[in-house]
């Protein structure tokens, strides 16, 4: 975290202020209050809860989320917050590099399909993948994101069911459905290391996965959903053969589907917004359009 801190209170934007939320104790070695806000989180809260928490805290109109161990660069928000500009655009997303070898991609957001496959888009890829990546994006990647905060209370928030690793997939989905568009600004990039981002445990992972599956397959359509999925599991159950570990993951979405099945709960898909135009933000800065505010324009939560 203390890494992550530190790029962000020397690459800030004008007029934004910074809001972490953790949830280990953090005594403030540096002596940081007069710059940065700490919410504290009970232990053990999950990043969408914690997320959550940042985004109500702050009354912005963009909020930018950045995940442990994550780091950014000069310049690194200008760009994106442009896109803010247009009403339409509730979330932009963020090209992440490997830290230690930056001609390769960690994520450049977060793909969807309708058989309910999820993945990082770019990853152990140069940047000359962004056509590519553009066309596959569904939302953007929790470790490093801009979201109009707006848009997203009006789909309340992120899902804490949905795990770390699908929470931000969930809002991107939830967010379409309402009838917002996310982009994704190739100019805004910042630096993690491969180890920082290690996925969630397969089995956990599996679960959340078969969840959102069922939460969203009737807005992709019931028949292409149901015969996709059919086929996903039947390949994962082939290639489990020869990759083990694929097991657990197959496991978790089991556990999953008997979790829905035997508890009763359902995962209801968001219904569109009914309210009121987002917040615009003037392009270029919105900063520079509000600087006779006293209230701060973005925060990093």
């Amino acid at each position: 975290m203390d890494d992550t801190l530190l790029s962000v209170l020397e690459n800030r934007p004008t007029n934004c202020e910074i809001l972490v939320v953790h949830n280990q104790p953090y005594h403030d070695p540096y002596d940081l209050s007069d710059e940065v806000r700490f919410i504290e989180a009970e232990r053990g809260t999950g990043m969408a809860e914690c997320v959550n928490r940042g985004v109500a805290a702050s009354g912005a109109p963009v909020v930018h989320v950045l995940a442990c161990g994550v780091e950014v660069c000069p310049g690194w928000a200008e760009a994106a917050l442009r896109h803010f500009g247009n009403p339409d655009i509730a979330a932009v997303g963020v090209v992440v590099l490997d830290r230690h070898d930056r001609r390769k991609t960690i994520s450049a957001g977060l793909g969807y399909r309708v058989e309910g496959s999820t993945w990082q888009l770019g990853q152990q890829s140069g940047p000359d993948g962004i056509t590519t990546w553009q066309q596959d994006l569904c939302g953007p990647d929790t470790l490093a994101a801009f979201y109009r905060r707006s848009a997203v209370q009006s789909v309340s928030g992120f899902s804490p069911w949905a795990g770390d690793a699908l929470a931000g997939i969930d809002l991107a989905l939830a967010l379409r459905q309402a009838g917002f568009r996310c982009v994704l600004e190739p100019r805004c990039v910042a630096h993690v290391s491969a180890a920082s981002a290690c996925d969630e445990p397969a089995f956990r992972r599996g679960c959340h996965a078969e969840r959102l599956f069922w939460r969203w397959a009737s807005s992709q359509g019931w028949l292409p959903s149901l015969a996709g999925h059919v086929a996903l599991l039947a390949g994962q159950c082939v290639i489990a053969l020869w990759r083990p570990l694929l097991l657990a993951q197959l496991a978790g979405r089991g556990w999953g589907m008997l979790q829905l099945i035997f508890t009763g709960r359902r995962l209801k898909a968001a219904k569109p917004a009914s309210a009121e135009k987002p917040s615009f933000v003037a392009a270029p800065h919105f900063a520079a359009a509000q600087k006779h505010q006293k209230s701060p324009s973005a925060r990093v939560a």
